[in-house]
């Protein structure tokens, strides 16, 4: 790889960065400004910056072609935009959107977690199985409990009983005991 370079980022535009080589910047734009060759479109940047968001209608709009954007937002060092990105990918949706949400769940802050446990609900399927294993495995009680209204959302409980069994166990956290073991009851 090779080395970073420090840019200020007030002086660069989202889009393409081929001349630039460098693989983190400092300062406002994080590491949202993605590494040399790809892209990330001006107006999902714009978009992610706003403080109220419409998730379903940017769904629609951008579709899954921004979720490679997405995917590298989320890998970026900027919390706040990497938490909003998983968000919209979790509520476009579908098979191709399970990665990105993956691998939010994987390596994410306990914030961008939260948000791959709750986009889970949109996936379904054996996808939706991989984010909500991470989630229920996670060490952080509001994953948890995301991860838990998420399979009970799906009615995945027959297929969770192992980590259903172990929160309803080992969980210093009330409600998230009661939770799982309302879930075991529905695994039944």
């Amino acid at each position: 790889m090779a080395k970073s370079k420090k840019i200020d980022p007030k002086s660069l535009r989202p889009g393409r960065f081929d001349e630039v080589d460098f693989s983190r910047i400092e300062g406002s734009l994080g590491s949202i400004v993605a590494p040399m060759g790809s892209e990330i479109p001006e107006e999902l940047i714009a978009f992610l910056r706003q403080d109220e968001l419409d998730y379903p209608g940017a769904a629609k709009k951008f579709g899954e072609d921004v979720l490679p954007a997405l995917e590298l937002i989320i890998e970026g060092q900027d919390e706040n935009m990497a938490a909003k990105a998983t968000y919209l990918a979790g509520y476009i949706g579908g098979e191709n959107s399970a990665g990105v949400l993956k691998k939010a769940a994987e390596i994410g802050s306990s914030t961008v977690r939260l948000a791959a446990a709750f986009g889970a609900k949109q996936v379904k399927g054996k996808r939706a199985e991989e984010i909500l294993k991470l989630s229920l495995a996670d060490h952080d009680p509001g994953v948890l409990k995301l991860g838990l209204k998420s399979v009970n959302s799906l009615r995945l409980q027959k297929n969770f009983k192992t980590e259903l069994d172990k929160i309803s166990k080992v969980s210093l956290e009330k409600d998230l005991k009661d939770m799982a073991v309302k879930s075991l009851k529905k695994a039944q």
